[in-house]
């Protein structure tokens, strides 16, 4: 195979990696070790070492075993980024449990169908999403529901302000059985876990073979290849699956982090590695978020900036504050960054890496938030990546030295890519335009419980590898360069957050009135697109009284429905839809149309 994209990687890009061996939850100990008074996360102002995050994972982990979860339960974290979700995923992944990833503002309903595909009947949820979700909850009767508090991780004078302000407008919940706050949780698991260990734990080195042979403190309960994250996404055809990771799939990305920042090897070189911070603003219920922004960091012992908002004025707030050295994030929060008044007259030479994916990098926003960086002092591009969640998220990403206007960049090490004739495994020449496939460690272990879906989107091809068919168009140039073109399936991406037609659709067909729909994508100068929706009603001489009357009914069942960035801007009612010849709603048709690119 042709992989002559390694002759432009950076100098740190060696692919000679000790590629880890072990659960997500044993990659936190061994950062534990090697960096224990490091900062691990930070939020609001509140640190956590990497020793105390060990400590609070080990404690939350006592409390969810003390309430049946262990080996193959699913909990259904349904939090922004927020310390209990960092703390979660790892206790989680401690017992062999499965953490199903979930839009914090996600509608009950959704939630109740996303719990029910997933076989999950344990909650995690910020108590302000609570109130909405008790009237499902006490229908469905889930085995334990754990609310979250902002608070919870705040020092006592934020706290206290916070209760005061925010905190005020908080929909007060009944004291009733049916959950259990965090905070309770893990303080009762710090006893068992104290409990446990207090007589013999070895505090000066809990590390050490010793401690290790005698209390037992940590045995394995599943391995490195069993299904570790539920993540959800649109699937390489467009409609919404749920996509099983191991730790191993995790792992295998997130140990190339130093190499694709362009720093030292923190295990090997531990005496060089510097201490980083990278912003986490993008959502842990995404790809993007939870691996690159997390546990990549976690992975490397580099410190993870916890952002619960996800506008461009709380990165601006942060970065003023925080002066991390690493950025992760969709083109619309670079957008927001270059707007910030907190950032208008500030030094940004402590940044060394940028990193955009989500969506599309308009060219012109590139060289105008590079110009913005030179200016500020830092002299770093604005590197363009390529993933799907179907290999975690990122497999491809421009180097520094080498990035190319227009490419999203070069295969990572442990990663193959490849351009086939669409509907095909045969890989076409270079230049020539077709679906993107990948191949590594990093594929899906497969779509949950749609074993045609997977087979589908995972092809086997002539050199007995397993390759992801993305449902992406694009090509690759003589050098490796990979170029996205298009989409093949249905995904809108909102302020870079995938949403999917055939979902929103749903909603305004379970209105009577309505004959058909059609939801598509226009263009919008912030959040790069928004959804515009197309409505056909069975009476196609309605008024616009009537027609009033149903957008209202139809805003209300996206509201109910939909999470936010999902719910239309726009409806507008038409008396026929183009069609395609095989006489289905020609989509592509309506976005021409929408974004005024065709006239009727």
């Amino acid at each position: 195979m042709d992989r002559s994209w390694k002759d432009f990687y950076d100098e740190r890009m060696t692919g000679d990696i000790d590629l880890p061996d072990g659960t997500m939850y044993e990659m936190l100990l061994r950062s534990a070790k090697y960096f224990p008074d490091r900062n691990a996360v930070t939020f609001q102002g509140t640190h956590i070492t990497f020793s105390e995050l060990l400590y609070e994972v080990d404690c939350f982990a006592e409390g969810l075993a003390d309430c049946n979860v262990g080996v193959g339960t699913v909990v259904t974290v349904c939090l922004p980024n927020i310390p209990q979700a960092v703390v979660s995923v790892y206790a989680i992944n401690k017992l062999g449990a499965i953490a199903n990833m979930v839009h914090p503002k996600t509608p009950a309903a959704e939630i109740r169908t996303s719990m029910k595909l997933t076989g999950s009947e344990c909650l995690m949820i910020l108590d302000a999403f609570l109130p909405k979700c008790t009237e499902m909850l006490e229908e469905i009767e889930p085995g334990l529901v754990i609310a979250c508090r902002i608070s919870d991780y705040l020092s006592a004078p934020k706290a206290l302000g916070f209760n005061m302000t925010k905190g005020r407008k908080i929909p007060k919940i009944k004291k009733d059985s049916f959950y259990i706050y965090f905070s309770k949780l893990i303080r009762h698991g710090e006893m068992i876990f104290l409990g446990k260990y207090e007589d013999d734990y070895d505090w000066d080195d809990p590390f050490s073979d010793q401690a290790e042979k005698e209390k037992k403190i940590y045995v394995r309960p599943f391995e490195p290849d069993a299904p570790a994250v539920y993540l959800h996404s649109g699937g390489t055809t467009g409609s919404p699956k749920i996509i099983q990771l191991s730790s191993e799939n995790m792992n295998n990305l997130a140990a190339w982090g130093p190499q694709i920042i362009g720093v030292p090897d923190p295990f090997r070189e531990t005496d060089k590695f510097p201490e980083l911070t990278m912003v986490a603003i993008l959502p842990l219920f995404h790809g993007f978020g939870l691996c690159m922004c997390m546990h990549c960091m976690i992975l490397n012992g580099i410190n993870v900036l916890l952002v619960p908002v996800f506008k461009p004025e709380e990165l601006g707030k942060i970065i003023h504050k925080e002066k991390p050295q690493l950025i992760a994030a969709v083109p619309t929060l670079y957008e927001g960054m270059m707007k910030s008044k907190k950032l208008s007259h500030m030094k940004l030479d402590f940044l060394i890496a940028c990193f955009v994916g989500g969506d599309g990098l308009p060219m012109e926003l590139k060289k105008r938030f590079e110009a913005f960086l030179s200016e500020r002092g830092s002299h770093i591009s604005l590197r363009e990546g390529y993933g799907l969640t179907e290999t975690v998220t990122v497999c491809a990403v421009n180097p520094e030295k080498n990035c190319r206007a227009g490419s999203v960049g070069l295969p990572l090490p442990n990663i193959d890519m490849k351009i086939v004739k669409t509907g095909t495994n045969e890989e076409v020449p270079h230049g020539e335009k077709g679906e993107i496939c990948i191949s590594g460690p990093t594929v899906m272990l497969g779509y949950l419980n749609d074993p045609e879906a997977t087979d589908l989107a995972i092809h086997v091809h002539e050199d007995g590898r397993k390759w992801v068919h993305s449902g992406d168009f694009g090509y690759r140039d003589k050098d490796g360069f990979f170029y996205f073109e298009q989409r093949l399936k249905r995904i809108i991406k909102v302020s870079g957050v995938p949403v999917f037609p055939t979902q929103i659709e749903k909603v305004i067909l379970s209105n009577e009135a309505v004959e058909s729909a059609c939801a598509v994508a226009i263009p919008h100068p912030y959040r790069m697109h928004v959804v515009k929706a197309y409505i056909l009603l069975k009476d196609t001489s309605a008024d616009e009284n009537t027609k009033n009357r149903i957008k209202a009914e139809l805003e209300k069942a996206c509201e109910l429905e939909l999470i936010p960035y999902a719910r239309p801007v726009e409806y507008e009612f038409r008396n026929e839809f183009p069609l395609t010849k095989l006489g289905k709603i020609d989509y592509r048709e309506l976005e021409k149309i929408a974004s005024g690119e065709r006239n009727e």
